[in-house]
């Protein structure tokens, strides 16, 4: 596995490869918001524009690794229907982190099956964060299944993923929304997909509202653990519990990270999915509502998507 723990601003010009890339696409990390990401690439598709290179951060990484291996979106729309999310974790009790993903990797083994980085139809570039360090690691040789895991190992709720001796966690932490890797590749044209607000203050996300009468309850940890009586709040309190501050915490962490990394390498084109209403911790199976709200984010950039298009043509 080749690794490469230098920030991008560290690399030289002389090291970026010399063939250039048409078009390079970043989708970002976002837990369960990441099946927006087929809804984009539904649009991408529509005006006939197929990636030259990809870069995926977490979730943004699990869809990335399926267009790279060339699945087609009605595949990718099939994944997304038939898998039940909450299947794919259980808890753990070995102190290594909240929630196993041993089923997750077999799941993943059965669409990618033991493929590297070499077999993939697009080169593809997977972030993580070295937890050691803190530096931003880019995977892109080696067990493609294993560099998906480490980059959604979210801290404290997924174990570490060892990888050359290093133990890697989500990358999230260093570059949530990485067009970095595209531009280092030589992308002609970025479009990055972020999947997270701005937060420019904290007004975008009540954690105190309380659910409108009817609303179907989401899948979350917090609802597991109330089950598991490990967490309780009483019913008359509107704070939010532990896990909905840990969730609402990381996307803030990972918000101002990505405002930074952006300003360094801002996309071609930047689609932004409503989907802020939906946790990062959270297990929701609203999935076509999350495909519908990143067919529609990318349709409201569809003059700069033809444009792009054209000038590829």
């Amino acid at each position: 596995m080749l690794i490469d723990d230098r920030s991008q601003e560290e690399r030289s010009i002389e090291e970026r490869p010399r063939q250039a890339a048409g078009l390079g696409v970043a989708l970002g990390g976002g837990g369960m918001k990441g099946w927006a990401h087929v809804g984009v690439i539904s649009e991408l598709m529509r005006h006939s524009l197929h990636p030259d290179v990809l870069a995926g951060c977490s979730s943004g990484a699990l869809i990335g690794a399926y267009w790279a291996a060339g699945y087609s979106l009605d595949e990718m729309r099939r994944f997304m229907r038939e898998q039940k999310t909450s299947a794919l974790f259980s808890f753990r009790f070995d102190g290594l982190g909240l929630l196993n993903t041993d089923a997750l990797r077999e799941y993943l083994r059965t669409h990618l099956h033991d493929c590297t980085f070499a077999d993939l139809k697009v080169p593809f570039y997977v972030v993580c964060t070295d937890l050691e360090t803190g530096k931003e690691v880019i995977l892109s040789q080696g067990s493609v299944v294993e560099a998906l895991l480490a980059s959604v190992a979210l801290p404290g709720i997924f174990a570490p993923v060892e990888i050359d001796g290093r133990l890697l966690v989500d990358g999230g932490l260093c570059n949530n929304v990485p067009v970095s890797p595209l531009v280092t590749h030589g992308a002609r044209f970025t479009v990055a997909v972020r999947l997270q607000p701005e937060l420019t203050g904290l007004t975008g996300v009540s954690l105190r509202k309380p659910p409108a009468a009817g609303e179907e309850k989401r899948v979350s940890l917090a609802m597991w653990t109330e089950r598991l009586k490990q967490t309780f709040r009483p019913e008359s309190s509107r704070l939010p519990n532990g896990f909905e501050v840990l969730g609402r915490s990381l996307e803030i962490v990972m918000a101002q990270i990505a405002n930074y990394r952006l300003q360094a390498y801002r996309p071609d084109v930047l689609i932004l999915p409503e989907v802020h209403h939906i946790s990062a911790l959270s297990f929701s199976e609203e999935k076509e509502d999350l495909f519908g709200a990143g067919l529609r984010a990318a349709r409201a950039r569809e003059k700069e998507l033809a444009e792009i298009a054209r000038r590829l043509g």
